[in-house]
């Protein structure tokens, strides 16, 4: 049987499912290395999304060697996912979740996958995905391979190969890295299918097919693998020349990689082929070098197997002496192992090879063995044949059950029906006034409520008014305040610097004294400098040229400048200008958020996002600074968050605060231009 790997998508680059299992007892140290700097990096995060993040990869770390701390990390994705209603990583914990209980029952697995599913297709129905839409994409083909190969293992190979190829075509659709690796797995899980089904011309197709991909991907083990795979078709479908070419074209690969794993397919399908051409000599030899890679494996599995496939070549070669040697050896493992149909098998061989050699005494021994362990084989499989009879029968009998109980409920309710009528007619009467009664007053409990909606509407619009007006007021005063202070006080300043400068050739003054005029100098530059600088604030001439973008932008680099913080700033979506009256709005809520981080939450780190996607503007504004308990904010009688809040019930906003003490704080804000 062919064994493909699978390749699911993790949140970041991608990787292969299974080929972590693989990967990790040859890299533990550096393993355990990554998992001390996540550790640390998790004891001070600089926003939940690289917290999230960080949390995902360990519990990646730990899958395959600690499940339970992989699990651990896992729920407080989790918790925090949805705490902050992260759609994408709530799907991806489902997905973590799926590959941590992969041994379990299916049952348990398929379902976790489809809420998976469920999640990332929420995700991609915002209208704000970001860069994680791609991701989310593949991510869902990955649930929908994986549960390819769990329907394989059920036997429902249709809708396996259905789920592969929903997963192939997402591959095919995307630019990741992996593509060609993705692509090619895929097509050997489908070829798997059709293999286990005993169609080796519909195997063969899709293995041929994974070969260029391969190439382009360049792992030689899997491209090493990947002739092997057709040459095991071709060997199949009795075209043992082609067999022979694809073997030829894998052997310079698996020398290169040689893995005992690699190592035992290659020889053992380089066996079956000298088998099938009669060359049982060369047979033998690849089966012995199958054998010794196979013990390096540390499996007692695949040397039985292979023993006793050696074992048939030396009775086709007529060597009866070493065939009976080496099934013997089968013999053991399989009594030791427990493996009995291996057992059975080799009895049987051991018996006609006895025949041969006229030791009819031994052969009729084995023979009796055969058929005692036949027997018991038997009866196991026939108890579980029962057993599922059984519980069919059982089940065809509740249904009877059910259908005789509905047949009986049916009676009954046609007697009462009868008995009824007239009851339903007196009651009908009595049911009408009280229906008649019941509109009367919701008419009347409708036409109060219009009212009082009415009244909470008009009370509504005249506050939004009011704080129109209020807003309204506030920029025109800063605008007029900022032109007196600019024009008025600014050029008075400018005048007195003047008169002092054109003073100093005509003064006599003394060493002294010239440094105290000269400081004085200084400091009206400075007051200048100041006054622009306020008079810039209360009315940003970058906001009334350029719009909100450019002010913004130019007011996050001002405070980055000062080196108290360091401020990012991004945008997206912004080349379009918003209502200059928006704009202004929007401009005094991140700057009162600026002036709140500046002033209490020590933060060294802030970002400003603002990303607009048709009429919808949203707002981020993140800091890794002291943090505090959100509750305050329902009883805050501060300004500064009146002001915001005002803000943004004017412009008829959302507006979300998460934070935590000494982990920072979040505020996202939407607006509907």
């Amino acid at each position: 049987m062919k064994l493909h790997a699978f390749l699911p998508s993790l949140t970041a680059g991608l990787l292969l499912l299974l080929s972590s299992c693989l990967i990790w007892p040859s890299g533990a140290s550096c393993q355990n290395r990554r998992i001390d700097s996540m550790e640390n990096d998790l004891k001070h995060p600089r926003n939940d999304t690289f917290r999230l993040d960080l949390l995902i990869n360990l519990a990646d770390e730990y899958y395959g060697y600690d499940t339970v701390k992989g699990m651990q990390y896992l729920e407080r994705v989790r918790a925090l996912a949805e705490k902050m209603h992260y759609l994408f990583y709530v799907a991806d914990y489902y997905q973590e979740k799926a590959k941590l209980v992969l041994t379990l029952h299916n049952d348990v697995v398929i379902p976790l996958l489809d809420t998976a599913i469920r999640y990332y297709e929420k995700f991609l129905a915002q209208p704000i995905r970001g860069r994680l839409a791609a991701q989310a994409r593949l991510s869902i083909a990955t649930c929908k391979g994986q549960k390819g190969v769990i329907m394989a293992e059920a036997g429902q190979f249709k809708e396996a190969i259905a789920a592969y190829m929903e997963a192939l075509q997402a591959w095919k659709d995307c630019d990741e890295p992996e593509k060609n690796a993705a692509i090619a797995t895929y097509y050997g899980s489908i070829s798997t299918v059709y293999y286990d089904l005993k169609e080796p011309d519909k195997a063969l197709e899709y293995d041929e097919a994974a070969i260029p991909y391969r190439v382009a991907d360049g792992n030689e083990e899997f491209l090493a693998m990947a002739y092997i795979y057709v040459g095991d078709d071709m060997a199949s479908l009795s075209r043992n020349d082609s067999a022979l070419f694809y073997l030829e074209k894998a052997r310079p690969f698996v020398e290169r990689v040689n893995k005992p794993n690699v190592n035992i397919t290659y020889y053992s399908k380089r066996a079956l082929v000298s088998r099938n051409l009669h060359q049982f000599q060369k047979a033998i030899d690849y089966y012995e070098q199958a054998i010794a890679a196979s013990y390096a494996m540390g499996n007692l599995f695949k040397p039985c197997s292979l023993l006793r496939a050696t074992g048939e070549c030396y009775e086709l070669a007529n060597d009866y002496l070493a065939a009976r040697a080496t099934l013997l050896k089968a013999l053991k493992i399989s009594i030791d192992k427990d493996m009995l149909k291996e057992k059975l098998e080799i009895l049987r061989d051991l018996a006609r090879i006895e025949g041969k050699t006229h030791h009819e005494a031994i052969a009729f021994r084995y023979l009796v063995q055969a058929d005692q362990l036949s027997d018991s084989l038997k009866k196991v499989e026939s108890k579980a044949a029962i057993a599922e009879i059984e519980n069919k029968y059982q089940a065809a009998e509740k249904e009877k059950e059910i259908i005789q109980l509905q047949g009986d409920k049916a009676l009954q309710a046609s007697s009462l029906r009868q008995q009824s009528i007239l009851n339903r007619i007196l009651s009908g009467s009595i049911g009408l006034l009280l229906v008649l009664a019941f509109l009367l007053y919701r008419n009347y409990r409708q036409k109060q409520q219009l009212q009082l909606q009415r009244i909470g509407e008009l009370e509504k619009d005249r506050q939004l008014m009011a704080v129109k007006a209020m807003l309204k007021g506030q920029e025109e005063e800063r605008s007029r305040l900022a032109k007196d202070l600019h024009d008025g006080l600014g050029g008075m300043l400018s005048g007195v610097k003047y008169s002092l400068g054109n003073m100093k050739g005509n003064l006599i003054v003394t060493p002294d004294n010239m440094a105290v005029y000269e400081r004085s100098l200084d400091m009206i530059d400075s007051s200048i400098r100041e006054l622009r600088r306020v008079a810039h604030n209360m009315m940003p001439e970058m906001l009334m040229r350029f719009g909100l973008d450019e002010a913004l932008k130019d007011y996050c680099h001002s405070i980055g400048s000062t080196g108290v913080v360091a401020v990012q700033y991004q945008s997206f979506g912004m080349s379009r200008r918003a209502d200059h009256s928006v704009e202004i709005i929007v401009y005094r809520i991140v700057q009162e958020l600026l002036n709140n981080i500046l002033k209490h939450a020590s933060a060294t780190q802030v970002l400003v996002q603002l990303v607009r996607e048709g009429p919808r503007l949203s707002v981020v504004v993140e800091d890794d600074g002291r943090g505090f308990a959100t509750d305050m904010l329902e009883n805050s009688r501060g300004a500064g968050w009146t002001n915001i809040r005002s803000r943004v019930d004017y412009l008829k906003g959302k507006v979300e605060v998460h934070s935590e003490v000494g982990k920072g704080t979040s505020v996202t804000m939407e607006f509907n231009l």
